[in-house]
């Protein structure tokens, strides 16, 4: 009896909490943010049913990925963090002659699990970025002579940086980040190793965002 009582005030407790979030998203993304719970051998479990819905949204300056992008992520437990950019550099738009768009999958790894100071969270990774424009080519043209020129519509590109988070009291964000980055191009790395004219600091470009967490 004590037992059957004990379940039904778990049920109910369940319930109003659920019912309780049901009130803070809009009844578009209610059955999308909606808390759900799985048990494995007697281990609780919570998760979202839309896992796929990006947790992060990002606006970055720079970084070698464009002018401007923006772009999506998510949170892979504590260390792993995979962002979509998109980016854009044209005339008009960062000072090129050319417009160049660009595609970017922007893998970064925390080098701690938790924030130092209780803000601060330094990182590291890899960018793949794909640009398009009218004077890029993945394969040398027949014209050039061969290793004249490094092709230049998929690029490698490693960083370093950090982040400070802040966290947000609301019903659809959890936080608020402002970062800044250090990357660097393998071509430009490239050049800085065979030739005696580019030197590694010049391969350097300076990024500065901002990232929006939600619930």
């Amino acid at each position: 009896m004590v037992g059957f009582l004990v379940m039904y005030a778990s049920k109910g407790v369940a319930q109003d909490r659920e019912e309780s979030d049901s009130t803070n998203y809009p009844k578009l993304l209610h059955k999308a943010y909606k808390e759900r719970t799985l048990v494995i051998q007697d281990d609780t479990v919570a998760y979202r049913h839309r896992w796929f819905l990006p947790g992060q949204y990002k606006l970055q300056y720079a970084g070698s990925i464009g002018f401007m992008s923006v772009g999506f992520g998510y949170a892979i437990g504590e260390i792993y963090q995979p962002a979509l950019f998109f980016g854009y550099l044209g005339e008009h738009f960062g000072g090129s002659k050319n417009s160049v768009f660009s595609v970017s999958l922007k893998n970064s790894f925390n080098f701690t699990r938790k924030a130092l100071f209780e803000y601060f969270r330094p990182y590291g990774g890899l960018s793949i970025t794909w640009g398009n424009t009218h004077n890029t080519f993945r394969k040398l043209p027949d014209y050039y002579p061969q290793k004249y020129y490094f092709q230049n519509k998929v690029h490698f590109s490693p960083f370093v940086g950090g982040e400070l988070r802040f966290d947000i009291k609301g019903a659809y964000f959890e936080g608020f980040g402002v970062y800044a980055e250090v990357s660097s191009l393998d071509a430009y790395l490239l050049e800085a190793i065979r030739t005696k004219y580019v030197k590694p600091y010049m391969t350097l470009s300076l990024a500065v965002g901002a990232t929006l967490y939600l619930r």
